[in-house]
Order: C-alpha cells, then structure tokens, then sequence
C-alpha cells in the first residue's frame, strides 16, 4: 500500500525544491544582469584627486558648503607644498547632467523640507566605471551639517580609499611589472606591485631600490630588512634612526657628502594598524639632505609601512619617497601610497 505520509513528504519536498531551483535562477538571473550592465559601462571621466560635488548654490555658501569643504579641501598629509586632499569643482542639481555623472568621484547632496530622514549612501560604479558615488540628503542645514559630521570619517576615508585602489588594481593588472615582481618575490621573499615606468637601482641581501626618473619628479621605494629583536624597534625615534643609517649609507646627494635624512624640525605623523592580518607601523614624514650641503637643497615627502616577518625573524621595511623641486606632489605620493598598500611577505 502507497503510505499517504510518505506522499505528502515527497510533494512538500519536491516543491521546496522547485522553490530552490527558481531562487536560484532568479539569483543568477540577477547576477547576470548585473555583470551585463556593469560590463556597459561608460569609463569615468576626471582627473586624480578630482571630486565634483552636487550642492545648490545658496547651500554652497552657507553652512552646509563649508563643512563639505572643510574636510576635503583640507591639507593633504606632511607635504611641503599646501595641496588639498581633493580638487574640487561645484555644480548645483540642476546641472547635473547624464555627462557629469561619469565623473570619478562625486559627493551627490540633497537638502530639502521634503526629506523623511538624514541618510549617507555610498555606492560604486553607479554610473561608470570606476567611480564612487556619496549621497548626503537631510531636510535642513542644520539636520545636513550634523550628518555630514556623523559620518564625516566614513566619507573621507571611503573617497581617499577609491583612489588608491584604483591605482592598486591597475598596479597588479596590466600595468604590474612582471620582472619586478619576480624578483623581489624570488629573490627576497616580498609582494610589491611596482608598476611598469620603474627600474632596480640596487638590488642588495638587504637593501633594495627601486626608482622612476623623470625630467620633473623622482619616485623612489626603498626596501631594507634587519633581524628583529623586540617591540621597541617600532619606536618613532628607533624607526627614524635605522632609516637615517639606511639613506646614509646608500641614497647619496648631488654633491659629494651629502645624503638623505629624515627631517626632525618637523615630526612625521606615526600610526599601527593591522594590514592583511599583520601588525604595520606607517611613518609620513619630509625628508632633506643632510652632510656637507654648501648651498645645495633638496627635500620631499615620504611614507613608509613596516612589518615583521615572523618566518625569517625580521623586520621589513617598504619606504617611498618624492622629489619633484616645487612641482606639486599628492598624486605623486598617492601612487606610492597604492604600491605600498600591495605590500605581502611570502610565506
């Protein structure tokens, strides 16, 4: 005999499957569609370090304008020139064309009575691609200076974090050099996508480097390793000292004598954070030259990660600095920046 029990379980069964299926299709159905049109695409237009931002005109000369540029026309980071952290441009709501919304970086806002709640949104490759997308909107200027505030952090870092991965997708796609990138790895046992443009000047058991020379600017990374011992070496004033001995020793001026130093008059600005599950002390400082100079002067930014190297019991470090005379120099530092953010040790 058919036993009804064992019917009713095998239908309920089959149509939970069916649902399954369906969902399932629906899923890829929507994934699919979602490549499809990321896929079309248009690519984005602006500039590095371009931010265009959507206000009206009274909003942008009152309080709401202000905070907005406040903090992302702030100095960008120990430069020896002033250069914002952003270039921006301005248009009100009503000129924002199907064009403008191709540009790389946008900061959308909305003020209006008819706004429910204050929210942030942030959204990428919206229009093209890559880009970022922020929306703020709040039905007042007092309710969009507070969540401007609120999220302020958010917003700055999700802009500034764009940026640079941009640059570290192009660094580890077509633009990595290959050789490079073998031989820190094989040789060294360290991952750096250094993009094409750069060439080995030394290549040392401990000391590397790596530079793109250009009539306006040089872009250096510096890479040296020594055994670690304990924490007190990722002391700011220990960290400075090896990279004095370091450049010294090895990154000598135009004039004989003369070398690079780090520059103490102006302190770097030091942090810790964990990067790919390791422990990273970052330095952003300026570095001059130092020794016999007799009239002779150069100087720039620098940023540098340090990290232990658990497996060979050392510490590594990846420095990158700039000299580009009075030329500007945060995009400069930002595609050294990128670089360092591809740093890995082999395991």
């Amino acid at each position: 005999m058919i036993n009804s029990s064992a019917v009713l379980v095998f239908i309920k069964q089959t149509i939970i499957m069916k649902k399954i299926s369906i969902a399932i299709l629906i899923l890829i159905s929507l994934f699919s569609c979602s490549e499809e049109n990321e896929s079309y695409l248009p690519s984005s237009t602006g500039g590095p370090g371009h931010l265009l931002v959507i206000m009206a005109n009274n909003k942008w000369e009152q309080s709401p304008g202000k905070v907005v540029k406040d903090a992302l026309t702030v100095d960008y980071e120990l430069l020896p020139q002033s250069e914002p952290l952003f270039d921006i441009t301005h248009l009100p709501n009503k000129s924002y064309s199907s064009i403008m919304k191709r540009t790389r970086n946008i900061l959308f806002t909305q003020i209006s009575v008819n706004i429910k709640k204050p929210e942030v949104l942030i959204a990428y490759d919206k229009y093209a691609r890559p880009q970022i997308v922020v929306v703020v909107r709040a039905k007042n200027n007092k309710e969009f200076v507070e969540t401007f505030n609120k999220f302020k952090p958010k917003i700055v870092s999700s802009l500034i974090e764009a940026e640079r991965n941009r640059l570290i997708k192009g660094y580890s796609g077509k633009l990595l050099s290959k050789n490079i990138n073998k031989q820190l790895k094989e040789n060294h046992n360290i991952i750096l996508s250094i993009p094409l443009g750069f060439k080995f000047d030394v290549d040392s058991p401990n000391f590397m480097w790596i530079s793109r020379e250009t009539p306006y600017s040089s872009q250096g990374i510096l890479i040296w390793d020594y055994p670690y011992t304990d924490t007190s070496q990722f002391h700011v004033e220990n960290l400075l000292n090896k990279r004095d001995e370091i450049t010294k020793k090895y990154v000598q001026g135009p004039v004989d004598s003369t070398f690079m130093v780090a520059d103490r008059i102006i302190p770097p600005n030091f942090k810790e954070f964990k990067f790919k599950n390791k422990y990273t002390a970052e330095m952003r400082g300026l570095w001059k030259l130092g020794g016999a100079q007799k009239g002779v002067f150069q100087g720039g930014p620098y940023i540098s990660f340090s990290q232990v190297d658990k497996k060979r019991n050392r510490i590594i470090t990846v420095d990158g600095y700039i000299y580009g005379g009075r030329k500007k120099k945060r995009n400069l530092l930002r595609q050294l920046e990128a670089i360092l953010y591809t740093l890995d040790i082999n395991e």
